[in-house]
């Protein structure tokens, strides 16, 4: 997929980074520890992640605490490495478009900071996946290491204390698009790249 030029009003744009840039597929976790990829619950009894995930999202807790903490909560059913890869294979590739556009803005100007709810295991993911797509852009307010998640002013005003008020924010979260503009900052809803590309510009 391909844009034309444009000339950019954005000149700093905080960016999401799960259903946004790339696809979260929880089947995908449940088919790599051995289940159908079907919706609902597989069998495991509790939401796959666990309470401790949020603990994880916040930089609380190691990445090896964390798998600790799910290997001990299914009682050693799947290996640390089973169960690493299955958190992996929850993430798939770049949404068809994502990258083009985003380079497009790049080049007319925009510089990006990825804003993001995530933690190590996922972003290593992402990298890996996009290699060669995205691997221009190396700021980032993340919650691992803020301590905070979105929509919270923490993050807010992590993203603000380090680069300023950004011109634009995209994510795929309709709430986190209300919170933000709520604040006073300029979001919009990600989604289809070209009906993106169409409201931007």
């Amino acid at each position: 997929m391909n844009f034309p030029i444009v000339k950019n009003p954005y000149r700093l744009v905080a960016l999401d980074i799960g259903n946004t840039l790339i696809r979260q597929y929880m089947p995908g976790m449940k088919a790599a520890l051995g289940f159908p990829e079907e919706p609902g619950d597989p069998g495991l009894g509790i939401e796959p992640f666990g309470e401790s995930f949020g603990t994880f999202l916040l930089g609380n807790c190691t990445q090896e605490e964390y798998l600790e903490e799910f290997f001990q909560r299914f009682k050693g059913r799947w290996s640390k490495a089973e169960i690493l890869r299955a958190h992996e294979e929850y993430l798939l590739p770049s949404i068809q478009g994502m990258p083009e556009l985003i380079r497009t803005m790049a080049q007319a100007g925009s510089h990006f900071v990825f804003f993001s709810d995530i933690n190590t295991i996922h972003f290593k993911r992402f990298r890996d996946l996009t290699k060669g797509e995205y691997d221009f852009i190396t700021d980032a307010i993340r919650s691992d290491e803020v301590h905070a998640m979105k929509p919270s002013a923490e993050m807010f005003q992590a993203f603000e204390k380090r680069f300023g008020k950004p011109d634009l924010y995209l994510d795929d979260r309709l709430d986190l698009i209300t919170a933000a503009n709520a604040y006073g900052w300029h979001a919009v809803q990600a989604g289809d790249a070209q009906r993106l590309f169409q409201t931007l510009f």
